[in-house]
């Protein structure tokens, strides 16, 4: 129990130090580079804060937890829209007094959120995510990839430090080893409760695997980095589905529980349906109070089953 909270507590506190590495590095190359900190924020961002959901994802699909892996993509992608980009929004409107502001592309890919989460739940419908829409998934992600590399950036300040590749890796580093740390305490400790692999997987590891995403986006909605903070949720997100899940389905196959297909999905959709309508407008407390209704909701379904 107490190594356990241990655990929490040095992975938390390495969140906060990989984060601000890492967003001040990723904004600095890519105003060297000159690709929009949005693109950056849907991509390289994204990827970077996405990488505990594909380790723990493939490692519980490869020794037979498939429950367990499923959950943390679904989990995931919940507290991607109610807990980081709520806590983004009401962080920024009541401790700095400042709405978030979407950069003009958000609104494209928030259309491309939602069409991989309809994806996601046409190929769930049937009990299984097969190895063939596995591969489609992951053709239609680095396709997606791909064509944002070819949208026109917009022009930005030049960056007032140079960027470092190596300290951006150390940031990403550094947030991995935290999101570990943070997970193993919080999955020890639930274990211990007994609670349910799916919904250790749709809670506990799903909200652990989104720690980078969180202290990420929090970070930059405190410096400012408003575009960063939008993007990393979304591309997140697309990339749970589309290269967590191709990946996970092209190794093996991977069985979807009649609770996930009627209850937890459904959910999903009408999250990141509300979400994608939030992002057309200027996010405030109000923006962050419906997508946080929507993740309580999520957590009271989890609960009734207990």
């Amino acid at each position: 129990m107490l190594e356990a909270l241990a655990f929490l507590g040095v992975g938390l506190l390495l969140l906060l130090l990989g984060a601000d590495t890492f967003i001040e590095n990723a904004v600095r190359l890519a105003r060297e580079w000159g690709v929009s900190t949005h693109v950056i924020g849907v991509t390289l961002v994204a990827f970077a804060t996405s990488l505990p959901e594909v380790m723990v994802s493939l490692l519980a699909g490869t020794r037979g937890h498939d429950e367990l892996a499923l959950g943390n993509i679904i989990g995931s992608n919940m507290s991607n829209l109610g807990l980081v980009l709520a806590s983004a929004c009401l962080l920024c409107w009541y401790r700095y007094g400042r709405i978030i502001m979407p950069a003009p592309g958000v609104i494209t890919d928030g259309q491309v959120m939602l069409a991989f989460a309809f994806l996601l739940y046409g190929v769930a419908l049937d009990g299984i995510v097969t190895r063939s829409e596995g591969a489609f998934l992951l053709l239609l992600y680095f396709a997606y990839v791909a064509w944002l590399f070819r949208r026109p950036a917009a022009v930005t300040a030049e960056p007032e430090r140079e960027g470092s590749l190596p300290r951006l890796a150390l940031g990403v580093a550094v947030l991995l080893l935290g999101a570990h740390l943070t997970i193993e305490g919080a999955v020890a400790l639930a274990v211990w409760a007994g609670i349910p692999e799916l919904i250790i997987g749709l809670t506990v590891v799903g909200i652990g695997t989104s720690l980078p995403e969180l202290a990420g986006s929090l970070t930059a909605a405190r410096k400012g980095f408003h575009d960063i903070a939008v993007a990393n949720v979304i591309g997140s997100n697309i990339a749970n589905i589309g290269l967590v899940l191709g990946l996970l389905a092209l190794v093996s196959p991977v069985p979807v529980g009649g609770y996930v297909i009627v209850r937890t999905l459904p959910l999903l959709l009408l999250a990141t349906l509300a979400a994608m309508g939030l992002v057309r407008l200027p996010m405030g407390r109000v923006a962050g109070a419906i997508l946080a209704g929507f993740f309580l909701l999520f957590l009271f379904e989890l609960l009734k089953t207990l």
